[in-house]
């Protein structure tokens, strides 16, 4: 069987790598020179997203994929527009080391493919899927999915990234939610150790141009004492990708539609996507079917993104206020209680009263 996977993204090796496990050596075309994106920064990857799944690590470890976290997060800030909520355990999720360092994500699974990667190759699809019975999609775009007339758009979000250097507390993840400044996206921080961090604001439905004046915004209200090393700006498109398979072309990771639309993670479920790409290959099973799982839940997280574009700040503080409630929060991080099927409902009718409102009306929030 010949296989070929365009992008050596955390889905594409992950396809390569399950496939490679079940001794089927594809041909995996990277357009770049070297693995990894070209900025070094922290992913967040917590538990209470992943729900009913209790550990995203050690459920990957069992489907062959094993990833060493820098560390674990034992404390999550949540800093409204006027309240100040705290969650602590000893473990909450994990901090993913992405980029080009030799213990990033990427490197760690590069490291585990027995055969090379073609770098330096624009692979073309069309020519591809002549040649190959199955071409794995994993570009981290959504390009080829909406030349094919697969992809609906979710959410456009556009993304500053930012190494800083400081005073931190070591794994804790400290996020803003403001209208303010992130509109209904947040900033969130993220420490490497004590003196460097991760600073991201995550914003949608602004342009490139917009995105500098809110985060000079969040730097003035806030007043972060911190010293900025570098800045990277990315767009983020999240979208529903349909079909998953279009003739024998498999699309995976962001192409497929990997980055949920409520926060804009997007690591586990580029990983889990590519596993389940291999494993329909391998299996002969149908990918589609395999791959609704995870599409379904980027839907409830849509309806999450819906609700927070509808809060003012007075309702930011009160969900806050619920989170962080001892007996919701013994609920949502003490147990495996899946907090994004039933909570986009409650937040829905909850805490926005411009739900009840006319459709027309309620555009004008």
């Amino acid at each position: 069987m010949k296989v070929a996977i365009i992008g050596a993204g955390p889905s594409g090796l992950a396809a390569a790598i399950t496939l490679q496990n079940h001794g089927i050596f594809p041909d995996v075309f990277e357009r770049k020179d070297r693995i990894g994106e070209l900025f070094n920064h922290i992913a967040g990857l917590l538990k209470v997203i992943n729900r009913p799944i209790k550990d995203p690590l050690l459920f990957l470890k069992k489907k062959g994929i094993d990833i060493k976290p820098m560390g674990m997060i034992k404390k999550i800030i949540m800093k409204g527009p006027s309240v100040q909520g705290v969650v602590t355990g000893n473990n909450l999720g994990y901090m993913i080391l992405r980029g080009q360092d030799k213990d990033s994500l990427e490197n760690q699974l590069y490291k585990k493919l027995t055969f090379p990667v073609h770098f330096n190759e624009e692979a073309d699809y069309r020519k591809l899927k002549e040649k190959y019975d199955y071409v794995v999609v994993a570009t981290g775009s959504s390009q080829i999915p909406k030349s094919l007339g697969c992809w609906h758009e979710l959410v456009s979000t556009w993304v500053r990234v930012a190494n800083v250097l400081g005073d931190f507390e070591k794994n804790t993840l400290v996020m803003w939610i403001n209208n303010l400044y992130t509109k209904s996206g947040y900033v969130y921080l993220i420490p490497y150790n004590e003196k460097r961090a991760v600073l991201a604001m995550v914003i949608p439905y602004i342009s490139k141009e917009e995105l500098q004046y809110y985060w000079d915004a969040f730097l003035k209200v806030e007043g972060l004492k911190v010293d900025i090393v570098n800045i990277v700006d990315l767009s983020h498109d999240s979208g529903n990708c349909f079909p998953h398979q279009y003739e024998n072309l498999l699309f995976v990771g962001n192409a497929g539609g990997a980055i949920e639309p409520f926060l804009g993670f997007g690591t586990f479920n580029s990983i889990l996507s590519g596993i389940i790409a291999a494993e329909s290959i391998i299996f002969n099973k149908d990918f589609e079917k395999s791959i609704k799982p995870l599409a379904d839940a980027n839907m409830k997280m849509l309806e999450f993104r819906k609700a927070l574009d509808l809060m003012e700040n007075s309702s930011i503080d009160k969900f806050i206020k619920f989170l962080t409630f001892p007996p919701i929060k013994k609920l949502v991080y003490n147990t495996n209680f899946n907090a994004i099927k039933y909570g986009s409902l409650f937040m829905k009718y909850t805490f926005n009263k411009s739900y009840n409102k006319p459709y027309e009306e309620r555009k004008k929030v």
